[in-house]
């Protein structure tokens, strides 16, 4: 396999686990998810045809679109999470002029 059909299926790999954490309840439920995962692409790793490589890859970027959640999780302090700006200190000019 070239070095750039290995970092496709690396990016495949982690987008897959990232988008089964948004299905997932707990971490525990996401490890096992993660090791179904896993072997699904262990199954894989030994393949030798060009034409097989590329076909398994397109599976991947497709089972990803198709999966793809419609509410992924976001971290509370990100961007578009719950408590995104919550509480912002104000500006120093407010401080100042009201002191």
């Amino acid at each position: 396999m070239s070095i750039a059909r290995s970092g496709q299926v690396r990016i495949i790999y982690r987008r897959v686990i990232k988008e089964l954490f948004n299905y997932s309840s707990s971490r525990a439920v996401w490890g096992q998810f993660i090791k179904e995962a896993r072997a699904k692409f262990e199954e894989n790793k030994n393949l030798k045809k060009e034409q097989d490589i590329i076909k398994k890859i397109d599976e991947g970027f497709y089972w990803l679109k198709k999966h793809k959640h419609p509410e992924p999780y976001r971290y509370p302090t990100s961007p578009g999470g719950s408590k995104f700006q919550r509480n912002v200190p104000p500006d120093l000019e407010i401080i100042e002029k009201f002191s």
